[in-house]
């Protein structure tokens, strides 16, 4: 007898990037949430990607830019009522009723498309693994708490078509995580991408000065 081995066929997520229905889905998830508060996170980690300079580890920009995302997501949230969780070094913010947690992670390319099929950039392990299989809320005390989603909030910025740069960002929920990858999403909700250059943000010039900066540098005596 030859017995058939059953494949996995991913299922298609439920993709959502009109601007209404993005607006009406945030809602429906936490009425803290909505796409504005969630892009000036993200600009906030953009701008702390700007200090990293040649001198700096290859990989400097794009942990200052992770790191100063979460802390912009938590500080927006945190007063609205949600809960900053830590567990074995990945950070959540989980809302006040506890239904979802928000994990920032770095996406690739397909990020942000509506037509796309992204997935985090760098491997990730066991503990991604964990939530995304039980969608469950890890507690400070490492208890599994019940009925917690873990939501992704998937970034990723590039040079666009027209040669300028723009951060492409999602919501998602995660349903299928294999070899350090999300493989499927049960549902994504797109966000508008950002044009970076020339400005970021709140009208930061990131565009390098025409002359250079001439500091006077006047030798100390001593004695």
């Amino acid at each position: 007898a030859v017995f058939l081995q059953p494949s996995y066929k991913p299922q298609q997520p439920l993709v959502l990037s009109d601007p209404l229905d993005v607006q009406k889905r945030l809602y429906e998830l936490d009425p803290s949430l909505d796409e504005a508060l969630l892009q000036e996170a993200n600009l906030r980690g953009y701008e702390a990607r700007l200090g990293a300079t040649l001198a700096h580890a290859p990989t400097a920009a794009g942990t200052y830019h992770w790191h100063e995302f979460v802390a912009a997501l938590r500080q927006a949230l945190i007063p609205k009522g949600w809960a900053a969780r830590d567990y074995k070094n990945c950070p959540w913010v989980v809302s006040p009723d506890e239904r979802i947690m928000l994990s920032v992670i770095t996406g690739d390319i397909d990020t942000g498309k509506p037509e796309g099929s992204p997935t985090n950039q760098a491997e990730k392990g066991s503990v991604l693994d964990e939530a995304i299989q039980q969608n469950q809320l890890f507690s400070n005390d490492a208890d599994v708490g019940s009925g917690t989603q873990l939501w992704v909030l998937l970034y990723h910025v590039e040079r666009s078509a027209t040669g300028y740069r723009e951060i492409r960002t999602e919501l998602s929920l995660p349903s299928r995580f294999a070899r350090g990858k999300i493989e499927g999403w049960s549902e994504r909700i797109v966000l508008a991408s950002t044009p970076l250059d020339p400005y970021v943000g709140g009208g930061i010039d990131v565009t390098p000065p025409a002359q250079p900066i001439d500091v006077p540098v006047e030798r100390r005596r001593v004695g």
